[in-house]
């Protein structure tokens, strides 16, 4: 498994509290980094890394782990990662949604602190949302692959997640076998179309895994798992997908990104207001 490619210059001289800001976006297997898969647009994250210009001075570097501790502890369970740039600057990805808690933070420790909540940067006010890109391409599974996402609930409240599965049956002649590795990440379409809006953006710890079935076989609730996200990234202000009726589709492909790729059908979502 590996790091999707995002590049910062977070380093761990300092001691990194929770996950590193590369990490942010989650961990994917080597297919998704390859495939670009979810299509968050590599612009987002240099804008909400270290990379992200400023003029602001940072903190004092002899207070810099005071800072990083104060700070985890302030935001609670709003964190989704939090580390020290070379610089000295500090970098928080809060989860999306925690506006009034960037408000805070703000507040408290100024412009020295790079805030991003979900995929989107935060100065004093909710930004625009990146655009994610399209689906990679993918192909219609074989007569007997039937493959189906299965969500523990059909709503979540904005900027919430969800962790499924990925059920797979197969009625072919044989056997069907992908290492496909876990847990997948599906992403958040406009309802009726492939237009990607929403995506995962926490951080994960993926293993790997091989989906295997005989003639005539299934497995529901097992494993791969299947996340859900709500960051928002089809260009509209805020960091949460807004209250509305969207769908979940999820591509499964080999770990190695080679061909085939299928699309799971379109699964319903209902977002609610926090």
């Amino acid at each position: 498994m590996g790091l999707r490619s995002v590049t910062t210059a977070a380093v761990a001289t300092f001691g990194i509290i929770g996950i590193s800001f590369a990490i942010s976006f989650g961990i994917a297997a080597p297919a998704a980094s390859a495939l670009h898969y979810p299509p968050i647009p590599t612009s987002a994250a240099t804008e909400l890394s270290c990379l992200a210009h400023t003029t602001t001075a940072p903190p004092p570097k002899s207070e810099l782990q005071s800072t990083l501790t104060a700070i985890k502890a302030m935001v609670g369970s709003h964190l989704q990662s939090l580390g020290p740039c070379a610089s000295g600057r500090v970098v928080l990805a809060l989860t999306p949604g925690s506006e009034a808690m960037a408000q805070r933070v703000r507040a408290k420790y100024g412009q020295g602190v790079t805030i991003a909540v979900g995929l989107t940067r935060w100065n004093g006010r909710a930004g625009l949302s990146p655009r994610c890109g399209p689906l990679p391409s993918w192909t219609n599974p074989p007569t007997g692959l039937s493959l189906s996402l299965l969500l523990p609930s059909h709503s979540v409240k904005a900027g919430g997640s969800l962790r499924g599965f990925l059920n797979v049956a197969y009625s072919g002649a044989g056997s069907f076998r992908m290492d496909t590795g876990q847990p997948l990440e599906a992403v958040v379409i406009k309802a009726g179309t492939h237009r990607v809006v929403g995506v995962y953006t926490g951080g994960v710890a993926g293993t790997g895994y091989t989906v295997t079935r005989g003639a005539g076989q299934s497995a529901a609730n097992a494993a791969p798992s299947v996340l859900v996200g709500t960051a928002r990234c089809d260009g509209g202000i805020g960091s949460a997908l807004p209250p509305g009726k969207y769908q979940v589709v999820a591509l499964v492909m080999d770990e190695t990104g080679k061909a085939p790729r299928y699309l799971t059908p379109p699964v319903n979502l209902t977002v609610t207001p926090r």
